[in-house]
């Protein structure tokens, strides 16, 4: 996406220049440690205004797809943060079988947004790495569905 804001103090603005902030991009999420199915999808669509990007992606796993560990997204927009903290950066859900919903959240690294589950344990709650086996068993039914906002810089 081009740079949309080339303006400089005193220039007027177009209604193009204006209606070209934030523009939807669709992109192909690149999950990392999913490998879709034959019938597996992937989607994705983020819009950029100046270092703020917000993102809503999702996969269908399909027919032979498979889990193979922590279940990450890499960011459709990369960061300049080198930061070994990792910042809460969006609302998640996932259904490993096409039955119960598991909500949750994902944390962002420099590069990935990383897929973790919130479970309970009597009055605690925590959140738990979303792979093969948790939080539950994926099968062909599985959907991850994300959406969320992040800092370039």
């Amino acid at each position: 996406m081009a740079d949309p804001f080339p303006f400089v103090a005193g220039a007027t603005l177009t209604a193009a220049q204006l209606n070209d902030l934030g523009d939807l991009q669709t992109f192909t999420p690149t999950w990392n440690n999913v490998t879709l199915g034959a019938s597996g999808t992937a989607v994705g669509k983020y819009a950029q205004i100046q270092n703020l990007v917000f993102y809503k992606a999702s996969f269908d796993l399909g027919g032979t797809g498979s889990i193979t560990g922590h279940i990450n997204l890499s960011l459709p927009v990369g960061t300049g943060d080198t930061s070994t903290t990792y910042h809460v950066a969006s609302q998640a859900w996932v259904r490993p079988t096409g039955g119960t919903i598991y909500h949750g959240m994902c944390y962002q690294s420099s590069s990935a947004l990383f897929l973790y589950s919130y479970t309970t344990s009597g009055s605690t709650s925590t959140t738990q790495s979303v792979t093969a086996s948790g939080p539950a068993t994926w099968d062909a039914n599985g959907t991850a569905h994300i959406s969320g906002w992040y800092l370039t810089t």
